[in-house]
């Protein structure tokens, strides 16, 4: 009876084995991490273990709703999210506590953090997804076209700017990155397309130039406008070798992904210390300890599922659930390239979380609920279309 009611029958079977793999990998190299008694008596692997639990009990909540229910939970969901972000801009250090120089979680008693930007990713995924879902089609005209992009930017700024403010510049990226994904399954007019191409070849050509020519300009005028903690990043980026402080914890993950070689030095094996190996740095342990040959596989996990959720957009015959599929799709790319980018050196350092491996609950319950709204896009194609499950795609 339990079965029935939730549909379990129902699950996306190819995402549950790749999520059950990811989640024994992480599990396992956090406790590697751990055992070298970096973090004390703290068991990370345990309360991972429960972050899970969690998550795939989200998961299989949010998948029963259908297309039609989050389109009416779009708004509302979106106003709750952008409201929490307002909190925790005056909320008090007992609540939303300064960790780092950063103002970006909100501590629960018996729950732990809770990063509001995370979530708030969810909310403005579906909400541009029915923006533009909605969209009368036939022909449309530029005002139309300038009008939806007026809509998108107004329910994107303001919010984002307060995440930067936290600050996460690495959070606003994937919002952008979901937006552009999600724009690009509208059929938009030809000079609006060539706008938005060209404005950010532009700026990046210019920034670019001046790199190369007059580097002063860069160091000088440009840098030292950010925030001291992104000061810090770009410049042991751009020149580690004459920064050893800013670029330290890159240089480490580096040197502990480099000694891995091709299998590996084996479980509770790593010897390299890198600052916060559990967390965003997750995949150093994982070269390290697990070699080449485990981080390709982690690799091709990733491309599995996000080959999967692009499977069911395609297949789906609503428009929403195309547009989500698309925004989670670019936006978990995004992740996965810049963190393990970051890890091998190649790579600016952000706090981006590596999805579903990176210790942390706000992180994977975002991303299961966001995976949860993917089985929901494919279980409403297949009743629609089938009657049952057993024909679903």
């Amino acid at each position: 009876m339990f079965v029935k009611k939730l549909r379990l029958d129902e699950l996306d079977k190819p995402i549950l084995i790749i999520l059950c793999l990811l989640c024994g990998v992480s599990i396992l190299f956090i406790f590697s991490t751990q055992s070298g008694g970096q973090f004390g008596a703290q068991n990370f692997a345990l309360k991972q273990f429960i972050n899970y639990v969690v998550g795939f009990t989200l998961l299989l909540l949010i998948r029963l709703l259908d297309l039609n229910q989050l389109r009416l939970l779009a708004w509302p969901f979106y106003i709750v999210s952008v409201l929490s972000l307002l909190f925790l801009t005056i909320a008090p250090e007992s609540i939303a506590p300064n960790i780092l120089g950063a103002k970006r979680w909100f501590s629960i008693p018996f729950l732990g953090s809770i990063q509001p930007s995370e979530f708030f990713r969810i909310s403005l995924i579906v909400l541009v997804a029915k923006l533009i879902a909605d969209r009368k089609e036939g022909h449309k005209n530029i005002q139309e076209d300038l009008l939806l992009i007026g809509k998108i930017f107004l329910v994107t700024i303001p919010p984002s700017l307060l995440v930067y403010q936290q600050p996460d510049t690495g959070m606003v990226m994937l919002y952008l990155f979901a937006i552009v994904a999600m724009l690009g399954m509208v059929k938009l007019n030809k000079i609006v397309v060539t706008i938005g191409i060209l404005l950010p070849l532009l700026a990046v050509s210019i920034v670019t130039c001046l790199f190369l020519f007059k580097p002063e300009i860069i160091y000088e005028d440009l840098i030292p406008k950010l925030k001291p903690h992104q000061q810090d990043r770009i410049i042991g980026f751009l020149d580690p070798s004459n920064n050893s402080n800013q670029a330290f914890q890159s240089r480490r993950s580096v040197l502990a992904v480099g000694t891995g070689g091709l299998t590996g030095k084996g479980i509770e094996q790593g010897n390299v210390y890198v600052p916060e190996k559990h967390t965003d740095f997750i995949f150093a342990s994982v070269a390290e300890e697990g070699g080449f040959l485990t981080g390709a596989a982690v690799i091709l996990l990733f491309f599995l599922l996000i080959s999967r959720v692009l499977e069911v957009g395609s297949k789906s015959n609503d428009p929403l659930g195309t547009i989500i599929c698309a925004g989670l799709a670019l936006s978990l790319t995004i992740q996965i390239v810049q963190n393990i980018g970051m890890v091998e050196g190649m790579l600016p350092v952000k706090g981006i979380a590596l999805p579903f491996l990176t210790y942390g609950g706000s992180s994977l319950f975002s991303n299961m609920i966001l995976l949860g709204i993917i089985m929901s896009v494919r279980n409403t194609y297949a009743h629609q279309f089938f009657g049952n499950t057993e024909k679903a795609i």
